[in-house]
């Protein structure tokens, strides 16, 4: 995360050690016994220095990777073009996107559902999944209050999310 609030900040590094005021690097390079606090209810975000030399070498390969996601998504979007009213991901007018994954919205009226098009295409071996996904009708939050988000609800049953992945081939 990135933030030029120093008070953010330094929460956010707080919370990532249990939500202790002190971190532990600052415990380890005192020359005095230090006793922390638990200021708030925190989580244990730290990683580990395997995951640390694992993330280096990932950076190393960041901009081949996006590279590839780019190239892969403009073959979608080049073989998608002709389908009448689909809305794919894109470029957004500020930016440009890794592609985490790529989504399109199918048009009302298409002539299969978004549940339908995933079972013919899990039948065809094709690792499609459904694309927004709106927390407020997930199981979880079914007991707490609701309001209706027809825009959300119809971005929700209308989308799902193609595979894209470093391997996948121009096929």
């Amino acid at each position: 995360m990135v933030t030029t609030d120093e008070a953010v900040a330094a929460r956010l590094r707080r919370l990532r050690e249990h939500g202790m005021d002190v971190s532990a690097a600052q415990r380890h390079a005192s020359r005095q016994p230090v006793i922390e606090h638990y200021l708030e209810v925190g989580f244990n975000y730290r990683m580990t220095d395997v995951q640390a030399a694992i993330g280096l070498v990932q950076l190393a390969k960041l901009d081949r990777l996006i590279a590839r996601r780019r190239a892969l998504a403009a073959r979608y979007q080049e073989m998608l073009a002709g389908l009448p009213g689909l809305s794919m991901a894109g470029d957004p007018a500020y930016g440009r996107t890794n592609y985490q994954s790529f989504w399109v919205l199918l048009p009302d009226g298409f002539g299969a559902s978004r549940d339908d098009l995933l079972r013919l295409m899990a039948e065809a071996g094709i690792s499609a999944r459904r694309g927004i996904m709106a927390a407020h009708t997930e199981p979880a939050y079914a007991e707490h209050p609701r309001r209706p988000l027809p825009v959300t609800e119809r971005l929700t049953a209308g989308s799902l999310i193609l595979p894209l992945f470093h391997q996948m081939t121009e096929a």
